[in-house]
């Protein structure tokens, strides 16, 4: 699955925020929202009054058609939003920057201009 954030950008002067959203389905929903009504080149994605991540048309673009909807490919459909997972939230050391994902990869884990982030426990 690609991820919506496209790492190399920087801040954008427009925000999202996807607080209280209930799922992250609907969090890309509205962000999709702030593309389709300007020509807006990125948006910083907020949570919480902080900022997560930064996307670009390019990154959206990227990430259309493979994600889609879980079980689309199976032809099943979700009974809701699954409590089974958590956010995990990724920090810098050197900054104020945070990353969220909902999976765990050592190879790669989300980086900012002072390399590897950290999982914040």
């Amino acid at each position: 699955m690609e991820s919506l954030v496209d790492d190399r950008a920087r801040p954008a002067r427009e925000r999202v925020d996807v607080s209280g959203v209930g799922s992250l389905a609907a969090a890309e929903r509205r962000i999709r929202e702030a593309f389709r009504d300007s020509s807006l080149p990125a948006v910083t994605v907020m949570v919480a009054g902080r900022p997560v991540g930064v996307v670009t048309r390019r990154s959206l673009r990227a990430a259309e058609g493979t994600a889609g909807e879980v079980g689309a490919g199976e032809h099943l459909d979700p009974l809701g939003d699954s409590a089974r997972y958590r956010l995990l939230v990724f920090t810098c050391r050197s900054c104020d920057v945070t990353a969220h994902r909902v999976h765990y990869d050592p190879r790669d884990l989300p980086r900012c201009a002072h390399g590897r982030m950290e999982l914040r426990r």
